[in-house]
């Protein structure tokens, strides 16, 4: 999985950026993408962006190399800026220069972007950095290491695992 899809990448970016709170910075980012990626992979077997995610002090995130580049380009090609945060002096703040094309998802995907970056827009990236330090992908694995998308099966994010009523028969 070492080409990502970049046209993809562009317009989660885009689409995070105008819908996922007024924090979202480099940090917020890569989590949002780790959540849509992880849970793309655990419902079709594929991700969105492709990108590989590595273990990092500061939880899941996207190849630093291939992350950064990736954002430097989209600030390049001027749909993205990246500018200081109105809100804390330290941060970032990324901020979309154009509107996302929503067309290049499938009807899955859509859904996933929209529901994890509504989930998540009022959390603050040390928030999400827990909650993705929590799940078990991030903990299977050493830091640095690569963390691999199958081990996305190992989350419980839809309840799947959970029994129901009808299943139970006393």
């Amino acid at each position: 999985m070492n080409k990502y899809n970049k046209n993809k990448f562009k317009n989660a970016v885009l689409y995070i950026a105008k819908n996922g709170g007024n924090d979202v910075g480099k940090k917020k980012l890569a989590k949002i993408l780790y959540f849509i990626d992880f849970t793309l992979y655990e419902l079709k077997k594929k991700s969105l962006t492709k990108m590989d995610y590595t273990k990092e002090n500061y939880g899941p995130m996207p190849e630093p190399k291939i992350f950064y580049t990736a954002l430097g380009d989209l600030k390049k090609e001027k749909t993205i800026k990246i500018g200081k945060s109105t809100s804390t002096i330290m941060l970032e703040k990324i901020e979309a220069r154009e509107k996302p094309n929503m067309n290049v998802f499938d009807e899955e995907e859509l859904k996933v972007v929209k529901d994890i970056t509504e989930k998540y827009r009022l959390y603050n990236a040390g928030e999400l950095e827990k909650i993705a330090q929590s799940e078990p992908p991030y903990k299977m694995v050493n830091y640095g290491e690569k963390i691999p998308y199958h081990l996305a099966f190992y989350r419980n994010s839809f309840e799947e695992m959970d029994l129901n009523n009808e299943s139970i028969n006393t």
